[in-house]
């Protein structure tokens, strides 16, 4: 049996062996690249030869053309050792492989060579640089270079491949597709194409995704004052990043003046002119975009005339005038030399004998005394910025005298010449009157001169000088001048002689006169003076200088110094206390100048005087002069307070000890508040009145000088509820069951605000009624006759309202009036007048008295009688009458004690006041109208008493007045009641010496 099968497998075997061959692998098809090598392979089971065909034709091989590159591997694989293109001879096409043995021929399955060609260039593709704005959508094209087999294309951005998203695609034709762009896409795009005979790139291409310009910081609206360095800000960014260009809407740039730094607009040194809209406009490839601000120069207030120093006689006028200009107008304001800082005056204003007039441009000052000497400054104030200026006012008893400004000479002449005698008279403080007398001997009487004397040859020239023409031998003799003022008078005198052969006469030049002397400084007996040679005409190196100098009560000029060969000098020996004037004189060999003019006055200062001297003064004022403290800031915290924030500047260091914080108001109130230190930037300025407007500005200060006001801020205080209730409130009677009610209204300083309305509050006993009114008045009805009325109004702003008047009581009557109703003229024409007290009242209050001791000592009759406590009942009174409030004992009847009085409706936690505006209490806050027995406790200790109550009996006079308005500062409604307090233990013997009366009254406000 298993030789039976093994024979079987043999025949099986060689039954296989002797059929066609079998084909293991069949070529794959293959894209090769030009000259590089390339197999295609293929076996076969049982193949005695293998051969290979190419489009039906058998390839050539090596083993048959050595020449050939075509290689058959005995595998049976075909070997192509370089793959050829060209036209003679390629390698591309369909291949297959035929595997043959004795049994037969086995072909494979067919096989593609392809030479793989890739270009170099691409048929199309993106530009080098592409730019969108964020948001575009965009395509960066590409159509890869021609190649078989046909290439793959991808993207790289910045050296990475991109991948798809739901933004980023690459299309089929090779194209990226980016949507809704965003910054972050700007990078380097590449378009990659791929197959086996290589990879090409195409050229870069530089994205840049832009954002449109958009401003990091905007320029502000910038208020200034003229001369300053102004910066417009204007920060811009974007992608790419955004030029920036300033332009003006209204006007010229200020060229020269005007420069972009860091894309901020600075002005240099602006002026008013400069003030307009300037726009900052920003601009890329993205966009545009612009934004503006306005600049608003304010010119600094500027002097264009100052106030001079002056002196003045006392009881005399002054004049001070001072104007300043600027935009927006400056408020002028006046400093008067007092200690108290807020003595200060604006247009319109007066204190004391100073008064302000021509829109705060001139102060004036009547009537002066010693008093008003002082310095008065002049500030001009406004946001711009602030000035000042000063004025010293001497106040004098009197003006020095005149001085002889060039006097006569003695001369000795030949008859028949031409004389002239000088004599020019120097007053800076009123007019004078110059005269001639001639004396030819001591023997002669003094005759007088004058023009056209001797025939028309003496004349008197209009500057003084009198002038002799062909001068004789009777011409000789003294002549004196005589110069005549209000404030005093002075002679010269000179001597002619006329002889023959006399040298002749010729006129010669004086020196010129020095300039104004200066003060440099003073104190209690000495002066420090200097002065300037006269410019045109220097003297030489023998010049000298004299000075001279007046103080009130002389007569005269006197010397103070001589031979001075300095322009400086110390005047001493002089008396405290006293105010003096000096000149000063060149001196030469040919004779004295004309004066100078005169210095101004100084007075020395006294013994117990602690103020500055003269040097610190003005060293002070040099510095204060410079601005040293600019206000920033102004900020309203209430109805009567403003936060004021100020910053030093660098002069200011070491320079102030403080500030002066004003408020001034357009009525010119005047408030201030010192600050010490110079490390103090804000301060709470309290106390101003609501509804008002104000200028508040800083004034820096160094012990008493003051220095340069600072800007100024305007603004007006929001309002306030009225500090005051009307005043003035009248009810007159229209018809029956109404009144009119009528009241003043309030000043603006108590209104504090605009007044919208009234309250009127109308109450009768639980129940009350609130009206609210447009004018002060109010006509109510529905009020019921016979009853009692409480009237109350309050004035109503914005805020809210004000205090309310003192209750008014009104008693309705029946009407008395014609039954039509009265027109609104007759009511625009009545005058409301109160309503007198009523007689019956009057009488009342004189019985009353008498009554209750009547009362009085037939209760205590009764309960001697009885000997127990008599109790009564407070019968019910449907009226209610007003009496005054009263207590007082028997004992002390010269001294009223407290009046008790049991409310009838329960009082507030505080004290009922006229301005109190609480409303009505309810019905079971009232307490018990009358008065009650006291009845004394188990474990009190005090002494017993009994009470009485003694009722006021009604009204005697039931036809009394229809009503009654009382208008007083404290109104209301009362109903008393008298009671006896009576000890006990003295109930059987009592005298009337003994009795303690008390008034009780009940009463119920609103």
């Amino acid at each position: 049996m298993k030789t039976f099968l093994l024979v079987c497998i043999v025949a099986v075997a060689v039954a296989r062996q002797a059929g066609p061959p079998v084909i293991k692998e069949h070529p794959s098809s293959l894209a090769a690249r030009r000259n590089d090598p390339a197999t295609l392979n293929c076996a076969a089971s049982g193949a005695s030869r293998i051969r290979w065909y190419r489009d039906g034709e058998e390839v050539t091989t090596a083993a048959e053309d050595p020449r050939s590159h075509r290689v058959l591997l005995p595998s049976g694989s075909l070997f192509f050792l370089r793959v050829a293109t060209s036209k003679r001879d390629s390698d591309a096409g369909t291949y297959w492989c035929v595997a043959s043995n004795s049994h037969g021929a086995t072909r494979s399955h067919n096989a593609t060579l392809t030479v793989a060609t890739l270009a170099y260039d691409f048929q199309s593709q993106a530009d080098p640089v592409v730019r969108a704005r964020v948001g575009d959508s965009l395509a960066l094209p590409c159509r890869p270079p021609k190649g078989s087999p046909p290439p793959e294309v991808t993207w790289l951005r910045d050296s990475h491949e991109v991948s798809n998203s739901s933004r980023i695609s690459v299309t089929q034709a090779g194209d990226l597709v980016i949507s809704q762009a965003v910054e972050e896409d700007s990078a380097s795009y590449v378009c990659r194409a791929r197959n086996a005979a290589g990879a090409r790139e195409s050229t870069p291409t530089k994205l840049t995704i832009m954002t449109p310009p958009w401003f990091e910081e905007r320029p502000a609206n910038v208020t200034v004052a003229s001369g300053v360095v102004v910066e417009l800000a204007c920060r811009a960014r974007g992608s790419p990043t955004p030029t920036v260009t300033w332009r003006r809407l209204d006007g010229k740039m200020p060229l020269g003046r005007a420069v972009i730094e860091d894309q901020r607009l600075v002005l240099d040194h602006v002026a008013a002119a400069d003030s307009g809209v300037y726009v900052c406009e920003v601009e890329s490839e993205a966009g545009i975009a612009a934004a503006r601000a306005t600049l608003t120069v304010i010119d600094a207030p500027e002097f264009a005339q100052r106030p001079q120093d002056i002196q003045v006689v006392a009881g005399q006028s002054a004049r001070l005038s001072c104007k300043v200009e600027g935009d927006p107008k400056p408020l002028l304001l006046w400093r008067l030399p007092t200690q108290d800082r807020t003595a200060l005056l604006a247009a319109g204003q007066s204190s004391g004998h100073a008064s302000v007039a021509d829109e705060g441009q001139t102060l004036l000052l009547d009537d002066v005394t010693t008093l008003e000497t002082g310095t008065y400054s002049c500030w001009g104030v406004s946001n711009g910025g602030g000035v000042s200026a000063h004025s010293e006012v001497v106040v004098v008893k009197a003006y020095p005298p005149p001085v002889v400004g060039i006097g006569p000479q003695d001369l000795k002449v030949s008859p028949g010449v031409n004389v002239v005698f000088p004599c020019e008279a120097v007053s800076e403080a009123t007019q004078v009157s110059i005269s001639w007398w001639h004396q030819p001997a001591d023997s002669h009487p003094v005759r007088h001169l004058s023009k056209g004397s001797k025939s028309g040859r003496i004349s008197i020239l209009v500057n003084g000088a009198l002038v002799i023409r062909d001068v004789r031998v009777s011409d000789a003799g003294t002549y004196r001048c005589h110069i005549s003022a209000n404030t005093g008078s002075i002679k010269r005198s000179a001597v002619l002689q006329v002889v023959e052969a006399a040298e002749e006469y010729r006129p010669f030049l004086l020196p010129a006169p020095p300039s104004k002397p200066r003060l440099m400084a003073v104190n209690q007996t000495a002066v420090h003076l200097s002065w300037l040679p006269n410019s045109q005409m220097g003297g030489g190196s023998d010049q000298t200088y004299t000075v001279e100098f007046w103080r009130q009560g002389w007569e005269e000029w006197r010397v103070a110094d001589a031979l001075i060969s300095q322009e400086s000098c110390v005047v001493g020996g002089l008396t405290p206390g006293h105010t003096y004037t000096f000149l000063v004189r060149a001196v030469d060999p040919r004779g004295a100048s004309f004066p100078s003019p005169w210095s101004d006055p100084v007075t020395t200062r006294s013994p117990r005087n602690p103020s500055l001297t003269e040097d610190e003064v003005r060293h002070v004022r040099r510095r204060l002069s410079r601005p040293a403290v600019t206000l920033t800031d102004a900020t309203v915290t209430g109805p009567d307070s403003v936060l004021l924030s100020w910053e030093f500047l660098v002069l200011a260091d070491g320079a102030v000890e403080g500030v002066l914080v004003y408020a001034v108001s357009d009525s010119g109130a005047v408030q201030v508040a010192t600050v010490l230190g110079s490390s103090t930037s804000s301060h709470l300025m309290q106390g101003l009145q609501a509804n008002t407007p104000y200028t508040f500005f800083i004034v820096p200060f160094w012990r008493s000088i003051e220095g340069t006001p600072s800007n100024s801020y305007s603004l007006q205080t929001p309002q306030d509820v009225p500090s005051v209730a009307p005043t003035d409130v009248r009810v007159t009677p229209l018809e029956e069951g109404s009144v009119l009610i009528t009241w003043s209204t309030l000043e603006p300083e108590k209104a504090r605000g605009e007044i919208v309305g009234y309250q009127v509050v109308i109450s009768h006993n639980t129940t009350y009624t609130t009206e609210t009114v447009v004018n002060p008045w109010l006509d109510a009805t529905g009020l019921v006759p016979g009853q009692l009325y409480t009237i109350r109004v309050s004035a109503v702003t914005k805020e809210g309202p004000g205090p309310f008047t003192a209750p008014l009581l009104v008693d309705i009557g029946p009407s008395q009036v014609d039954s039509h109703p009265r027109q609104e003229s007759d009511i625009a024409g009545t005058h409301f007048q109160e309503p007198e007290r009523p007689q019956w009242l009057i009488v009342l209050h004189i019985i009353t008295p008498i009554v209750l001791l009547m009362s009085l000592a037939t209760l205590l009759y009764v309960r001697k009688l009885n000997d127990k406590p008599v109790t009564s009942t407070a019968p019910k009174s449907s009226l209610l009458y007003q009496v005054p409030e009263c207590l007082f004992s028997a004992q002390h009847p010269e001294s009223a004690s407290t009046c008790s009085e049991n409310m009838i409706l329960a009082p507030n936690k505080s004290q009922f006041s006229s301005a109190s505006s609480s409303p009505l209490l309810r019905y079971h806050e009232r307490v018990n109208e009358y008065a009650e027995p006291r009845f004394q406790k188990p474990n009190e200790n005090t002494e017993p008493y009994a009470t009485t109550t003694l009722l006021m009996p009604a009204s005697p006079y039931p036809n009394h007045p229809k009503y009654w308005s009382r208008n007083t500062e404290k109104s209301s409604t009362s109903t008393y009641q008298w009671s006896v307090s009576l000890p006990s233990s003295h109930a059987r013997s009592f005298t009337p010496q003994n009795i303690d009366y008390h008034c009780s009254s009940v009463r119920y406000d609103l």
